[in-house]
């Protein structure tokens, strides 16, 4: 029987395209149709911020200490992934760092817009490479001496970010039914899915093979071998019923394990 993130994977896989969102709040076609992120050719996958700010709930209300915690690792765990892809971006003329640390700055304001919705404070220090989170400073610190080591070792330790991210947005989404969290980082999983397609492509075209640390080897083959995923970034029905069915399981825990 296939685990839980198989299923979670399958679940946004299958649906191929992206439905208009039943937003019986706001009640409009238009907002319910209102494009949350644009995806290149490439993959590299920007989160709307003023669209998303738009079709999120306008009254903070309050949300458990688990789903506080998760909104704060999210925000520094985006933030890490601009701060190494930037990095990297300096040190190597690679087009695909530069257009991703882009692409991380939006997914980072994103979890920025969850925080000032809810009234959290921003735990980002405002300082390049430097993390509240002692976890994720840890993790930056490898990654970025594993990543000076060659063109191909920063790839792989970009794809090994792109796996941290869908692991712990998976656990993320079934601990929550709110729908505004909800939202935000089901986007924010379909830009990790297509970074990790972007990086393993790139990896490929050097003759290299990248070997899944955090995913399973199952669950990364069903990511990268469909298509990039675009649409208009709304949440299906069949992805939020799948979601409910699943936010009580158990989750194994995060294991942050350094680059391949």
């Amino acid at each position: 029987m296939k685990n839980k993130l198989t299923k979670f994977l399958i679940a946004f896989i299958v649906v191929s395209g992206f439905v208009a969102c039943d937003n019986e709040d706001n009640g409009t076609e238009a907002l319910a149709n209102m494009p949350l992120v644009e995806v290149s050719v490439d993959g590299y996958t920007d989160l709307l911020t003023s669209n998303l700010k738009t079709v999120l709930g306008t009254k903070s209300a309050s949300i458990a200490a688990s789903e506080k915690d998760g909104l704060l690792l999210m925000r520094e765990e985006e933030l890490l992934a601009h701060d190494v892809y930037n990095l990297f971006s300096e040190l190597y003329d690679v087009r695909i760092f530069s257009n991703i640390t882009r692409s991380e700055a939006t997914h980072a304001q994103a979890v920025l817009s969850l925080l000032d919705l809810f009234e959290i404070e921003d735990p980002a220090t405002g300082i390049e490479g430097e993390f509240i989170n002692e976890e994720l400073q840890t993790l930056y610190d490898d990654l970025t001496e594993k990543g000076k080591l060659s063109i191909e070792e920063a790839v792989k330790a970009g794809a090994y970010i792109e796996e941290v991210d869908i692991k712990d947005l998976a656990d993320l989404m079934a601990e929550t039914d709110n729908e505004d969290i909800l939202l935000v980082y089901d986007n924010l999983m379909r830009g990790s899915r297509n970074h990790l397609r972007a990086f393993n492509r790139v990896l490929n075209n050097y003759g290299s093979d990248y070997v899944p640390t955090v995913l399973s080897e199952e669950d990364f083959n069903e990511i990268i071998s469909s298509d990039m995923e675009r649409g208009n970034g709304c949440q299906t029905e069949v992805q939020n019923k799948y979601q409910n069915q699943n936010k009580n399981q158990n989750q194994k825990g995060r294991r942050y394990r350094g680059g391949n």
